[in-house]
C-alpha cells in the first residue's frame, strides 16, 4: 500500500472510536439473566463486530430459546439507546485526535460505517460531538447486507467517489476486517481486550492504537 494513494479513511464505529462493546457486552448479558443464562466471557470474542440480529440468532441457537425473532433486538436497541441518551459515551485512545487528524488534512475524505443501527450512531455521535466530523455516516440500516458482507464499505466509497484502492478501513474485529477485504480495501485493525484473540491474519497492519495510524501517515 502506498499511504500517497490513500484518499479516504472509513472508520468503524463501536470499538474503533467508540469504547461501547462493554456496555453492549452487559446489556447482553443482562437480557439473558432473564432466562437465568449467564454468557461465557470467550462467546463474547464471537460476538464482536457482530450486529445485534447475528448475535441473537446464535443466542437463541446455543440456548435453544423460543423467543420471537427480534424480540431480543428490541430490548437490546431499547437498553442501549436508553445508556447512550443518559450518559457519555467515553472514546477509545486517540479515537478524537485521529478524527481530527483525517478530517483537518485536505488529503482524506472520512466516513463511519458501522454494524449499528442509524438511530444508535447518531445518538453515540451528537452526545460525543463528533457529529460535524462525518457527513458520510453509513449504518446497518442503510444496506442489504451489513459486515461481514462488503455492502456497508462499498456503499460509503461509492458516495465518497473513491475506489477500493484508495481507501483504507480503521477496524477493531475479525468481522469488519473480512467486510472490508471483500470489499478490495487495504485494512489496519487495532485489537481490543473483547476483540483480541480473533484472526486478524488478512490485516494489513496490526496496530496498538489509534495513534499509530495517525503515525503511518505522517511519517
Amino acid at each position: 500500500m502506498n499511504k500517497q494513494d490513500i484518499k479516504g479513511i472509513l472508520f468503524d464505529s463501536d470499538g474503533t472510536l467508540f469504547k461501547s462493546e462493554y456496555r453492549q457486552a452487559k446489556v447482553w448479558s443482562e437480557i439473558l439473566d432473564d432466562f437465568n443464562i449467564v454468557i461465557p466471557v470467550e462467546d463474547y470474542l464471537l460476538y464482536a463486530g457482530k450486529t445485534s440480529e447475528q448475535i441473537e440468532d446464535m443466542i437463541v441457537a446455543k440456548y435453544k430459546l423460543d423467543v420471537e425473532r427480534g424480540s431480543l433486538v428490541k430490548i437490546k436497541d431499547e437498553k442501549m439507546l436508553k445508556l447512550y441518551g443518559e450518559d457519555d459515551l467515553e472514546l477509545m485512545p486517540c479515537a478524537r485526535e485521529a478524527v481530527e487528524f483525517f478530517a483537518k488534512n485536505p488529503q482524506f475524505k472520512i466516513a463511519l460505517c458501522t454494524n449499528g443501527s442509524k438511530k444508535e450512531m447518531e445518538t453515540k455521535l451528537q452526545r460525543n460531538k463528533f457529529d460535524h466530523y462525518f457527513s458520510i455516516v453509513i449504518t446497518k440500516t442503510d444496506v442489504k447486507n451489513p459486515k461481514p458482507e462488503p455492502d456497508i464499505y462499498l456503499s460509503a466509497m461509492q458516495k465518497l467517489g473513491l475506489e477500493p484502492n484508495q481507501c483504507l478501513v480503521i477496524e477493531d474485529t475479525e468481522h469488519g476486517l473480512a467486510a472490508a477485504k471483500k470489499a478490495g480495501t487495504y485494512c489496519f485493525v487495532v485489537p481490543h481486550d473483547i476483540s483480541n484473540g480473533q484472526d486478524f491474519s488478512k490485516a494489513d497492519k496490526i496496530l496498538n492504537s489509534l495513534r499509530e495510524v495517525v503515525r503511518f501517515f505522517k511519517e
